[in-house]
């Protein structure tokens, strides 16, 4: 009876013929590893456009100017009748930004606005405009007869002031409130004086002219209103 010599194996006991053999488990891995790449890049692109779509969003928006409290036609805007707010601003809407804000204090709104409502270029007058019943007064003063910093909106009152020249015709009176509706600053350097343009009451503006025009007249900053 012939005898079968079986070749023993040298690679771990696997049966020669099979070492070079790919197990199921191992393809099936392979193939799940596909999908999972896939995912990711899925995750990867989805973010990406989040991100720029949430930027577009932050770019429409911008800090802006809203009425604070009630305003009848003619009035003074004052800073303190304004406040900010961070809105999505449309084509074509004529708000005024947060740091424009300089260029609507002081001057006569054209129209009655109500409290939160946003406020537009063509709701606010010229700066030339006087309030009913008020006059525009120039007064020139050199540094240290008015706080330094007063700007269009600020309340001020005009305080006489007796000077070795003082007449009759400009002796000292009560203080009048005023508005500061416009200031030319002097020339740096220049010792020249400050010219304030001051909203007043017609009744008061000849006497306030007369102080001006005298050399006669300080401001004196008011605060906020209650």
């Amino acid at each position: 009876m012939a005898l079968t010599a079986t070749r023993p194996s040298t690679d771990g006991g696997r049966p020669a013929g099979s070492r070079n053999k790919t197990t199921p488990g191992r393809r099936a891995g392979r193939r799940r590893q596909v999908p999972l790449v896939v995912v990711g890049v899925l995750l990867v692109v989805g973010c990406a456009l989040g991100f720029a779509d949430a930027s577009l969003s932050l770019a429409g928006h911008e800090d802006v100017l809203v009425v604070a409290r009630p305003l009848a036609a003619g009035e003074i805007l004052q800073a303190g009748d304004l406040r900010a707010v961070r809105v999505s601003t449309g084509a074509g809407v004529g708000v005024v930004p947060v740091g424009s804000e300089q260029s609507v204090v002081g001057r006569p709104v054209a129209l009655a606005l109500v409290a939160g409502a946003l406020l537009t270029r063509g709701e606010v007058g010229s700066g030339a405009s006087v309030g009913a019943g008020a006059d525009v007064v120039a007064v020139a003063l050199k540094a240290g007869l008015f706080p330094p910093g007063l700007a269009p909106g600020d309340r001020v009152q005009v305080v006489p002031v007796v000077t070795a020249s003082s007449s009759t015709q400009t002796a000292p009176g009560g203080p009048v409130d005023a508005v500061v509706v416009g200031v030319q600053a002097a020339a740096v350097a220049s010792g020249g004086p400050t010219v304030f343009s001051l909203q007043v009451a017609r009744s008061e503006a000849d006497g306030v002219a007369s102080l001006a025009a005298a050399g006669e007249v300080s401001l004196v900053q008011l605060g906020a209103r209650s």
